[in-house]
């Protein structure tokens, strides 16, 4: 009898320990507590966002950078000045129409001689009988169109591509020979000067078919202001 309480005993005591959970394995204190914390630098490592995605998170809040701002308001501002430059040429298209037109004339005439030039029996003369007139009026052309343009300040994009035209124009006067023709950079300088005239001349007339533009008010007030001034005259002679 004394045996079979002691049994008992045992067998209460050591329960709790050996059946805990229903009678299955006991986890180990490591398994109980889990993986271990990570550490600041894991923790850092992980929070490390690339800049394309921050700057995709920022775009899609509408963060604008300073960078980004000052671009902007860079464009808006040339977009006004251009559109001020435009209105400026629409009231001067009849001077600039008739400048390049000149132009034209004066590169055919450039190339009409230069051929004459190289077939003279006295090329040196027959180029000093022409090259005085071609030169005055190379120099002409150059005085209009910085007259037009106020010394390249006026016609914003316009003006750009008329300076293809002058400026290898001024240096083709510069270049003006007796053998001019046989330079074989001639022929390319007369077809590139031409193209940028195609090209302005294109210019022209888009800003002549642009309804947003209106001339000049500037432009426009000289011009009546000079008709009215000769209408004066006109009454006052009669």
């Amino acid at each position: 009898m004394k045996a079979a309480l002691t049994v008992v005993a045992l067998s209460l005591f050591l329960g709790p320990v050996t059946g805990c959970g229903g009678g299955g394995e006991k986890k180990s204190i490591a398994d109980q507590i889990g993986p271990a914390t990570k550490n600041i630098a894991d923790v850092k490592a992980d929070s490390k966002v690339s800049e394309e995605e921050l700057q995709r998170r920022r775009k899609e809040a509408g963060f604008v950078s300073k960078e980004e701002a000052d671009a902007k308001i860079a464009a808006e501002n040339a977009k006004m000045f251009e559109k001020g430059d435009r209105e400026y040429v629409k009231a001067r298209l009849k001077e600039y129409r008739a400048l390049t037109a000149d132009t034209r004339t004066l590169l055919a005439d450039i190339e009409k001689e230069s051929g004459k030039w190289g077939a003279a029996k006295d090329p040196q003369k027959a180029f000093d009988k022409a090259a005085e007139g071609l030169k005055k009026r190379a120099k002409d052309l150059q005085k209009q169109i910085d007259k037009l343009s106020e010394k390249g300040i006026k016609g914003g994009n316009t003006q750009v591509i008329l300076n293809k035209v002058f400026r290898p124009l001024e240096e083709l006067d510069t270049a003006l020979a007796p053998d001019l023709g046989k330079n074989e950079a001639f022929p390319k300088t007369l077809t590139d000067i031409r193209a940028a005239l195609d090209e302005a001349e294109a210019a022209f007339t888009e800003i002549e078919k642009d309804e947003t533009l209106v001339a000049s008010k500037f432009a426009e007030g000289a011009e009546a202001g000079a008709a009215e001034g000769q209408a004066a005259d006109t009454g006052k002679k009669k």
